[in-house]
């Protein structure tokens, strides 16, 4: 099963064939990043970037979004900048990138709830 690792994107350049780069400035980058001000006014903690991130992912347009990249990173090993012992976006993106249904369309009602 695919996991998230920690590096820049010439760590995963050189795992090319079985990892990508989803953190700054990638195409698959969280657009919330802690530390900002929330859309609410105080600075965002991680958890809550990352919650933003994944109710994107559900709105009309994110579910678009979302699909593009459960088949773009299916299989692979996802890398950003953040410590793994804090919350992340590449943890929904992998998330919805190998829970795959029937192998062809992801199910993103059911993939983005939380597990826990």
């Amino acid at each position: 099963m695919p996991v998230r690792l920690r590096g820049v994107p010439s760590d995963a350049a050189a795992l090319s064939t079985t990892c990508a780069y989803v953190g700054p400035r990638s195409p698959y980058a969280n657009p919330y990043v802690a530390g900002a001000r929330s859309p609410l006014g105080p600075p965002m903690k991680a958890e809550e970037s990352v919650d933003l991130f994944e109710a994107t992912l559900r709105g009309s347009v994110g579910r678009h979004y979302s699909t593009q990249f459960a088949r773009a990173l299916r299989g692979l090993d996802l890398m950003c900048t953040c410590p793994l012992d804090a919350p992340c976006h590449a943890d929904v993106l992998l998330r919805l990138a190998n829970s795959l249904g029937d192998g062809t369309a992801p199910r993103t009602t059911e993939l983005l709830e939380d597990p826990r």
